[in-house]
C-alpha cells in the first residue's frame, strides 16, 4: 500500500484501538500500552496526531508523538505501519512535528532511536539531525539509543544580570 496522500488530525480516545493494532505491528517487541497513549492524550505538552490516508477509507498508516515543553520538542514515537513504509508518511510525520515546533519557535527538537534503526536514522538525518549521544540499555539490556538533534534556531548563552 502506498497513500498518495496523507490527512492528519488529533488523536483522540476513540482511536486507541486502531492505534495499539498498528503500534503491535510497528514495535512487537516493545509495543507502548493503551494506558501510555492514554496518559499522553491528557497531558498539555504531549501532541498525538494520526496520518490517514486521504481516500474514503481513511486507513490509518502512521501516528507520532511529541512533547512541545518550553522551547524544545521531545519526540518520543513515530510508527509507520508496515505495508506503508518507504511511502513518505514517516518522513511526513516528522515534517509535521518539525512545523509544530517552528510555529512554537521552538529552539531544537531530539528524539532517541534504537541504536539497530538503520532505516530509522538514516530518515532523521536526511531530515537535519545530527548524533549528540547514547543513551546505553535505553531499550533495556544491551539495546542503546542514539540520541539525535536538530536545531531550529541559535541557541546563543543569555548575557546580562542574574
Amino acid at each position: 500500500m502506498r497513500p498518495a496522500a496523507l490527512v492528519f488530525e488529533p488523536m483522540v480516545a476513540a482511536d486507541l484501538p486502531q492505534v495499539m493494532e498498528l503500534e503491535r505491528l510497528a514495535f512487537p517487541v516493545q509495543p507502548w500500552t493503551p494506558g501510555l497513549f492514554l496518559h499522553e492524550l491528557k497531558l498539555d505538552f504531549s501532541r498525538l496526531e494520526l496520518a490517514r490516508t486521504a481516500d474514503a477509507a481513511r486507513q490509518l498508516v502512521g501516528y507520532a508523538c511529541w512533547w512541545l515543553v518550553g522551547d524544545e520538542v521531545h519526540i518520543l514515537n513515530v510508527a509507520v505501519h508496515p505495508d506503508t513504509r518507504r511511502s513518505g508518511a514517516g518522513r511526513a510525520l516528522v515534517q509535521r512535528i518539525l512545523d509544530d515546533a517552528a510555529a512554537h519557535d521552538a529552539s531544537s527538537v531530539s528524539l532517541e532511536v534504537r541504536h539497530d534503526n538503520a532505516a530509522g536514522a538514516a530518515l532523521y538525518r536526511a531530515m537535519g539531525f545530527s548524533r549528540i549521544g547514547l543513551r546505553k540499555n535505553y531499550y533495556g539490556k544491551g539495546e542503546d539509543a542514539v540520541i539525535m538533534e536538530r536545531k531550529l534556531r541559535d541557541q546563543s548563552p543569555v548575557t546580562g544580570d542574574r
